[in-house]
């Protein structure tokens, strides 16, 4: 898995239904919420998201990767 660039239309499209899905979700909750809020709150869980799978990814390679004399 490759992280995408936070500019990418990806990104953007990801942060787009993860704010539409926050709205629905405050709707339900009878959470007081504004489009901006929501936006911004959909930005900082992408780019977690992707920090995090960056570390596993990380992780993992270090892992897999056999130390020097081995």
């Amino acid at each position: 898995m490759t992280t995408v660039a936070f500019d990418s239309d990806a990104a953007r499209a990801a942060v787009t239904i993860a704010s539409q899905q926050i709205a629905a979700y405050a709707d339900k909750h009878a959470i007081t919420i504004t489009p901006a809020q929501c936006e911004d709150l959909a930005e900082v869980l992408v780019s977690h998201y992707q920090a995090f799978f960056a570390g596993v990814r990380y992780a993992t390679t270090q892992r897999s990767t056999p130390e020097p004399g081995q």
